[in-house]
């Protein structure tokens, strides 16, 4: 009877590890988000937000606000604000390759850093807003959002890809 016990509780050892290696294999699997496109993001965040107050941003807006050249990512969002006493802002990157992460994290920091030393002491709303920004890399993307519905549209982001 102990024998029986014994191979039983081994059984259920060796199933729990396979179990376990079978669930790493499959969260790696699906770890792949490099193949979604940025219009596809885009849309699925501008579906959580009203844009009123921005416009989609150019290329030459990229280049002035964070000096990052279009071409040279496989994807590129941005949305600026209208007004120059609004900060509500979208950016999202689609990097080539993952070396191209450092570059675009520290353009954003910058542009985070530039908006609130421009709204420092007489912009509290506007300085709320660049607080509380969410910048995110995940896999090739670069996310960067200051808005009042910041929280819904990084959700948006992340179950985009």
């Amino acid at each position: 009877m102990k024998k029986r016990k014994f191979d039983l509780i081994n059984i259920l050892k060796y199933a729990m590890v396979v179990v376990f290696i079978a669930y790493i294999a499959l969260l790696v699997s699906q770890e792949n988000t490099d193949d979604v496109p940025v219009k596809t993001i885009s849309q699925n965040m501008l579906k959580v937000t009203n844009t009123d107050g921005m416009s989609q941003g150019t290329t030459q807006d990229l280049k002035k606000y964070y000096g990052l050249n279009a071409n040279d990512y496989d994807g590129v969002m941005l949305y600026i604000p209208d007004d120059v006493m609004s900060v509500n802002e979208i950016l999202v990157v689609k990097l080539k390759n993952q070396e191209q992460a450092n570059e675009v994290e520290q353009a954003v920091k910058k542009r985070l850093k530039t908006q609130k030393s421009s709204f420092e002491g007489y912009g509290v709303n506007q300085t709320k807003l660049l607080n509380s920004a969410i910048t995110e890399t995940k896999g090739n993307y670069v996310m960067m959002v200051i808005s009042e519905d910041a929280e819904k549209i990084f959700e948006a982001f992340k179950n985009s890809i």
